[in-house]
């Protein structure tokens, strides 16, 4: 799988992946909804795809057996809303992200909702992770 605007034109239906995308590899799929898809990128920094090959999908993103990422992604197959695991910001972890553009850090940190950190928890249960 192509990740980070990997795809050649996501807008015009291309889904070809762009020469050097990052890749990610699926870990499975969440037993309890089928519409999240847990990944892993094997090396490197790790950050959620951009786009989504699947118009409402969730992805988790996973790196050394954690889960960094959790991104929501709308009908126009464009990331919606991201949750950051990994790090906090002003003071708030995990985060929350709408959109690709919403990481001005002179904002307030947005907290997950319960529904988000219920799908979280889940996850992390069903593939082992931290």
């Amino acid at each position: 799988m192509g990740s980070r605007g990997a795809f050649v034109d996501v807008a015009s239906g291309n889904f070809n992946f762009k020469e050097n995308g990052q890749e990610y590899f699926s870990l499975g799929i969440l037993s309890s909804d089928p519409n999240v898809k847990v990944l892993v990128k094997k090396k490197g920094s790790v950050a959620p795809p951009v786009f989504s090959h699947t118009p409402g999908r969730i992805y988790a993103v996973v790196q050394n057996g954690k889960l960094k990422y959790l991104a929501y992604y709308d009908e126009k197959h464009d990331q919606a809303v991201c949750i950051d695991f990994g790090h906090a910001h002003n003071g708030v972890r995990p985060h929350v992200h709408y959109g690709t553009g919403d990481h001005d850090p002179s904002k307030p940190g947005k907290k997950p909702t319960k529904a988000q950190l219920e799908l979280a928890n889940k996850i992390k249960k069903e593939f082992n992770l931290k």
